[in-house]
């Protein structure tokens, strides 16, 4: 072994005596380089093989050539580059290469040694690993896109990158992704030809010499052409087709090829919801022959291909689709209110049918939550979002907001009866009694979300509303003490979450005194909550003359039951007993936590503990 690390070592010897020569590091770093090399170059010459030792030695001799570079720009040296920096990107590359070949299953190595090769621009190099990386991870399409994609567009070879594509084809006859990259960097290329003999004046017209056929088809796309028809083999659906077609929207001069897959999806795939998704998002798009059509009549063709799709296919699907597209649409200014009340009606429709999704419908109650002249309540599509969504806590919260602030929309018109109004009820009376009862949504609610952290809107929803009625109302504040009490005792997360709110709050409203009853009372219950603990003990110094000794029993009830997992607890009593109680104390606070944390976290506790002495 130590013959062939001295070997390694003395085919070094060149490049480090030129190091020194054009000092660009002295004897001691020279010695310093030396030794970090035979320490790595031991750990590779290991009889078991392991692949951290291989990416240090490169990450180290990375940042060596890195320094270097700094240096010859700081002293403006730039001399024996072949000598020093040549050889040691040479050497990385050799162990790169090392690498790669005794753990070929490993990417993330191959595309770092690809990486490497890029800053070096060491394009040739890149083209013989692709082709080794390939050679062993042939199964997936990616890394031959990755690699034509590299030929293509920065090495500049089309003819390589053409090549590689028919090769993944071979290897996967069924990938859509392979026929759309190798689709796309045709025409990319046929691009690329079309605007270099722009530039040269000359036509771009498929009436070329003969010995210009080639060139020829390129420019026409038809190579892009021959690729599409043999994806349609293996197209399954119209969702596979649309990759082509937003590819061929990208080129100017692919008018033909676009219809010409407007017209497969309309033939192979009449009866696909993608298929009429995507005519009717085509409508939109305004067509420079046609100067006439003006926006209303595109938005108005476009909703009429969407209602003749529903007519033929009644899916959930394709009724989100054209909800998806309206909102879209919402989104300009100038065309929001041409569609406003189109898409209260088609996600009215789509919710009574049971079409409609979720975030959908949260997005349409959000829309009628500021349009008061939808001619919708608000109330009943939530009332009817949650039957169909019960796990949704956001359509829980809304309806709960609905029913509880008594949102009901006024009809947009007041028909004269010719019979007097009744006397409208006091403020105080029926109203007001409405308000401070728990409705029974809240109770449906929480049944369908049950523990989880979901629920938590919903209790806080409820807890806000009788709070701020609270005030002018007995039965509100009860209703509000109710509510905490029966949070806490839900499961966690629910419990966990309350109980140091409820705790704030009797400290709020009813005082010091029943906030530490409720401490004592609660402390030691399930669900244990750390935060409680913190919440008295804020509560307690924020008060002109703080019980101190009260404060050491929370401590020690919080340390009892978290002290062994938690070391914020010492470090909080620590910091406690130096800033408002006696210092005497912390030492053996200090000696309690090391014997009592688990051993990792004693020893960050060390470490944060000196910390603090420092800042102290």
């Amino acid at each position: 072994m130590a013959e062939f690390v001295d070997l390694k070592l003395e085919e070094m010897l060149p490049e480090l005596e030129q190091m020194q020569r054009v000092e660009l590091f002295t004897e001691q770093e020279i010695k310093a380089v030396v030794k970090k090399r035979r320490d790595f170059e031991y750990k590779l010459q290991k009889h078991t093989k392991v692949k951290e030792d291989y990416l240090k030695y490169i990450q180290y001799e990375i940042n060596l050539l890195m320094l270097i570079r700094l240096r010859r720009n700081k002293i403006g040296c730039q001399f024996k580059k072949p000598e020093i920096d040549h050889a040691i990107g040479n050497r990385i590359n050799k162990m790169f290469m090392y690498a790669t070949a005794r753990f070929p299953s490993d990417l993330k190595i191959w595309l770092s040694h690809i990486e490497f090769c890029k800053r070096m621009r060491w394009t040739s190099s890149i083209t013989r690993i692709f082709v080794r990386l390939l050679a062993v991870k042939s199964n997936e399409p990616s890394l031959w896109i990755m690699a034509a994609k590299w030929e293509f567009e920065e090495n500049g070879s089309a003819a390589n990158g053409r090549g590689l594509l028919l090769r993944a084809l071979r290897f996967h006859p069924e990938s859509i992704q392979l026929y759309t990259e190798a689709f796309r960097l045709e025409l990319l290329e046929a691009d690329r030809l079309r605007k270099r003999r722009q530039v040269l004046g000359l036509s771009c017209e498929p009436d070329l010499p003969d010995n210009e056929e080639a060139t020829d088809n390129i420019l026409d796309g038809r190579l892009a052409v021959i690729f599409y028809n043999d994806a349609k083999k293996a197209v399954k659906s119209a969702a596979d087709l649309l990759p082509f077609l937003t590819v061929a929207k990208e080129f100017d001069f692919t008018g033909e090829l676009q219809a010409t897959i407007f017209r497969d999806m309309q033939v192979e795939h009449s009866e696909d919801e993608i298929t009429w998704d995507t005519i009717a998002r085509h409508a939109l798009e305004k067509d420079p022959n046609d100067k006439q059509m003006k926006l209303n009549d595109r938005i108005e063709l476009c909703c009429s291909t969407y209602e003749e799709a529903i007519e033929r296919i009644d899916t959930p699907k394709m009724f989100q689709l054209y909800v998806d597209t309206l909102f879209v649409l919402r989104e300009n200014d100038i065309i929001r209110p041409k569609i406003r009340q189109r898409i209260h009606h088609v996600c009215y429709r789509a919710l009574i049918n049971k079409k409609l999704s979720d975030q959908q419908l949260i997005d349409w109650t959000n829309m009628l939550e500021s349009d008061q002249f939808s001619g919708y309540q608000l109330k009943t599509v939530l009332i009817e979002g949650v039957k169909q969504f019960p796990k949704n806590a956001t359509l829980w919260t809304k309806a709960l907001k609905a029913v509880l602030e008594q949102k009901e929309e006024e009809p947009l018109f007041l028909i004269d009866t010719g019979i007097a109004d009744e006397p409208e009820p006091a403020a105080d009376e029926e109203a007001t009694a409405v308000l401070i009862e728990l409705p029974a949504v809240f109770w449906e609610a929480i049944k369908a979300l049950g523990s989880t952290s979901d629920s938590i809107a919903v209790w806080e929803t409820a807890i806000e509303h009788f709070e701020a009625l609270s005030n002018q109302n007995s039965i509100a504040f009860q209703t509000v003490e109710d509510l905490y009490q029966k949070a806490i005792s839900v499961e966690p997360p629910v419990g966990n979450h309350f109980k140091p709110l409820y705790l704030n709050w009797i400290a709020t409203r009813k005082g010091r005194e029943e906030a530490q009853k409720l401490y004592q009372s609660q402390a030691s219950l399930p669900p244990l909550v750390l935060d409680f603990h913190y919440k008295i003990i804020d509560l307690e110094l924020k008060e002109t003359h703080p019980k101190l000794e009260f404060i050491r029993q929370v401590y020690e009830k919080a340390i009892m039951q978290f002290g062994q997992k938690d070391k914020e607890i010492w470090l909080r009593f620590i910091r406690f007993e130096l800033e408002h109680g006696d210092p005497t104390r912390v030492g053996n606070l200090h000696h309690r936590a090391k014997m009592t944390l688990d051993r990792a976290l004693a020893d960050d506790f060390l470490f944060q503990y000196t910390l603090f002495q420092l800042q102290a």
